[in-house]
């Protein structure tokens, strides 16, 4: 639906660009024509009709405006161009907002038309845009950005300076009296739609005050994006103002992604679908030394994927029936299971799951494993 809108938009605006055209060359003929037989009258208008004076002086004034008119639409086309060009280099090529350059020239011209304004400098991005461009391919990541786009422009409105400022990460500059609009950015339900299908996105925003907290553009980005790197390292999908704190915690650049924390939990955990064929998403260290896996790709090279088999055997009608049976109520209970090692020998787990709805997946089952031993 929204392509078929854009596309619509861009037929029409040819199409009123192509009119536009013919009737400028239409008149500056007519013009130009007007302004020869004035000077030098060709014809002369009678009861009977045209009555040329010299015919030959008729269709050299015919030439010469035909040519003046050519001419006049040449330099009419180079000025065009040369717009476009101007236009097209201080673009983005997908998602025509402002590229990062002519962002800073525009809030610039901005700040010295205005010496005494306010405002918020804002740090946006996609969160998760890798998983988006891994499960759905690049073009859906493509659109998704083009989506994110035309979102900004329409919940921050025109008074706003607005960039992509590469990748998934976008910026903008606010005036006070508009802040509002941030919390409703905040807000807003992300999604890309296309032949029915939906696929939801989340962003998270940092911004910082100008001039209160920041007496730059570029200081008031810097902070923002500390404020950004804050939202990141914990929910995402989320919205925060900068803070002197967040100066140290940008500092630090640790890593702790939400991947890497669970991969060097101190307990196994495994994360699987629950629908179709019970895909194996994630596992941590801890279970595959359990188990005997050097590596994630091993594990799923000798389950081809499938959490059904990484279960032993015997156990797998019951846990079947257990998954079943727990998509359908929604309640999850505690249970005990044998999983099959490299080397096939069977190890029991108690394991505890939670049920969860994720974008892009459905249904997933987070499970954390407890190794039982015999004494």
């Amino acid at each position: 639906m929204q392509e078929n809108s854009i596309n619509w938009q861009v037929k029409k605006r040819k199409f009123i660009e192509s009119c536009n055209t013919v009737l400028t060359f239409l008149a500056s003929f007519i013009v130009i024509m007007a302004a020869l037989e004035t000077a030098l009258p060709a014809f002369v208008f009678k009861e009977t009709g045209f009555e040329f004076y010299d015919v030959r002086y008729f269709w050299s004034h015919v030439c010469i405006a035909f040519l003046l008119t050519y001419l006049i639409a040449l330099i009419r086309y180079f000025l065009k161009r040369q717009k476009e060009l101007e236009y097209l280099s201080s673009r983005d090529n997908l998602t025509a907002l402002l590229n990062r350059n002519a962002f800073d020239d525009e809030v610039n011209a901005y700040l010295k038309r205005h010496p005494d304004a306010q405002g918020a400098f804002i740090m946006m991005d996609i969160d998760d845009f890798k998983g988006i461009n891994d499960r759905h391919g690049h073009s859906i990541g493509d659109q998704v950005l083009v989506t994110l786009a035309l979102n900004l422009e329409s919940v921050l409105g025109h008074e706003a300076i607005i960039c992509r400022n590469g990748g998934d990460e976008f910026c903008s500059f606010l005036p006070k009296d508009h802040l509002d609009r941030i919390k409703q950015l905040n807000l807003l339900d992300q999604v890309y739609t296309a032949k029915d299908e939906q696929y939801p996105f989340s962003i998270s925003i940092g911004y910082a005050m100008y001039p209160q907290e920041a007496l730059s553009e570029s200081d008031a980005l810097i902070k923002a994006d500390r404020a950004l790197y804050v939202v990141k390292q914990h929910d995402k999908n989320d919205c925060l103002s900068y803070q002197p704190w967040m100066d140290n915690a940008a500092k630090r650049k640790v890593k702790l992604t939400s991947r890497n924390m669970l991969a060097n939990l101190p307990i196994a955990f495994l994360i699987c679908t629950g629908q179709g064929d019970r895909e194996i998403i994630f596992s941590n260290q801890n279970l595959l030394s359990l188990l005997g896996y050097a590596s994630f790709g091993d594990l799923i090279k000798a389950t081809g994927g499938k959490v059904m088999n990484l279960v032993y055997p015997t156990d797998r009608p019951l846990l079947e029936q257990k998954i079943t049976a727990d998509l359908a109520t929604g309640q999850v209970q505690p249970f005990f299971c044998n999983l099959m090692t490299s080397d096939h020998e069977k190890k029991q787990f108690f394991c505890q799951s939670q049920l969860v709805k994720e974008p892009g997946y459905g249904q997933i089952f987070y499970v954390a494993l407890s190794a039982m031993y015999s004494r």
